[in-house]
């Protein structure tokens, strides 16, 4: 691949973060346009590189590989060989392939799919081998969707979901998954120019991923990328754009720390934050929500972005109502001047009453397989 070479590229991001994604893909100077699921934006080997580096809340970059009509399966397999697929599949006899199909006249995602392996086998002239998402884990992975008749190939440059950041040994149950962390974050306006505590750090995610803002260490520092098995992957070009992100690194002015009444959960966080080089930046302690003071801690003013625990039968857990009252009165007594941002389900208007707290809706999206309401004292830009 040359460096000036024009891609097609798309951020995936979970349904309800595409502002959110937009503005992060506008901080690096690129400008992008909004879809549903992610942003389409285009640039050079150096920008495939660096927004892979650098964006905090998607989920993948993808390279579009063609777009074109294709209405009948006897002609998929023809269309499908003409691509460069010995650039995506480099040395691999195996694929992964995630088909779709809506509203069009081909509706079989699995002969869809067996098409796909012939046309790239009929490419490199050698068989290759699709194989299941569990089986190949490491192999290259295409994406085919074809919608109203028309066809769209992609292929994933990420590898491993980006919110596996490369260095979280330890979670606790039902974690908080590092971009959707990230996006609470971002929506809220934190930048490392104010305190942040986190009151129910659980494995410590919020934190660590406010420490990496606040620094200015980019989440895929420590990571791989499916698009370095690919041909003409340039690791000068690489190291470059690494060696180019640690220049922004400065040491965070406030403190971040996170707090957790369970004692397996902050040794979590702990060995995390060792794990990811950022111990030096954050602070964790065992402490009930109902015992933090931030006088304590030569803090008058901050923010707070937190997931506290909620049940999903919530008409059956009316002691949760009652935590909730608690946290929101301890809040307005303790953090006068402070900001909130914190996630609830979005079907618990009963949670968010029980707060007592004057909050705006800032975002909506799953946190697993639950619909949540990212909810803030902060006003929403725009």
């Amino acid at each position: 691949m040359k460096k000036k070479t024009r891609f097609r590229l798309f951020a995936v991001c979970a349904p309800g973060l595409e502002e959110i994604l937009s503005d992060e893909l506008s901080s690096l100077g690129i400008q992008g346009k909004k879809t549903t699921g992610g942003v389409e934006f285009s640039g050079d080997l150096m920008t495939l590189y660096s927004t892979n580096l650098w964006l905090r809340t998607a989920s993948r970059i993808l390279v579009r590989i063609g777009t074109f009509p294709l209405s009948r399966l006897d002609k998929a397999r023809k269309r499908f060989s003409r691509y460069p697929w010995e650039i995506y599949l480099g040395q691999s006899e195996m694929v992964r392939i995630r088909a779709s199909c809506h509203k069009s006249r081909i509706y079989h995602t699995g002969a869809l799919s067996q098409r796909l392996v012939q046309g790239i086998s009929d490419r490199l002239g050698k068989k290759i081998r699709l194989v299941s998402e569990e089986r190949g884990k490491r192999s290259p992975l295409v994406f085919v969707r074809v919608v109203k008749d028309q066809c769209v190939l992609s292929a994933d440059s990420s590898g491993e979901h980006l919110h596996k950041r490369g260095f979280k040994k330890l979670s606790v149950r039902a974690p908080l998954r590092e971009n959707l962390a990230a996006a609470m974050l971002i929506a809220s306006g934190y930048d490392g120019s104010m305190p942040l505590f986190d009151p129910f750090c659980g494995s410590g995610t919020i934190c660590l991923e406010a420490a990496m803002i606040a620094a200015r260490v980019p989440p895929g520092k420590r990571r791989t990328f499916a698009f370095m098995k690919w041909k003409g992957f340039d690791r000068g070009l690489w190291n470059e754009v690494v060696s180019h992100s640690e220049g922004f690194f400065v040491m965070p002015r406030f403190p971040i720390i996170g707090f957790d009444k369970d004692e397996a959960a902050i040794n979590s966080s702990i060995s995390n934050a060792v794990a990811g080089g950022l111990d030096q930046l954050v602070t964790f302690e065992q402490k009930d929500f109902a015992t933090i003071d931030p006088k304590a801690y030569a803090c008058s003013r901050g923010l707070v972005v937190t997931n506290p625990p909620y049940g999903k039968r919530l008409k059956e857990n009316h002691g949760l109502l009652s935590f909730y009252k608690e946290f929101g009165q301890l809040f307005k007594k303790r953090f006068p001047a402070w900001d909130i941002s914190l996630i609830i389900p979005s079907n618990a208007p009963m949670l968010r009453k029980s707060l007592n707290l004057h909050l705006r809706h800032l975002a909506r999206f799953s946190h697993g397989g639950l619909s949540v309401e990212l909810l803030s004292s902060i006003a929403k830009k725009g």
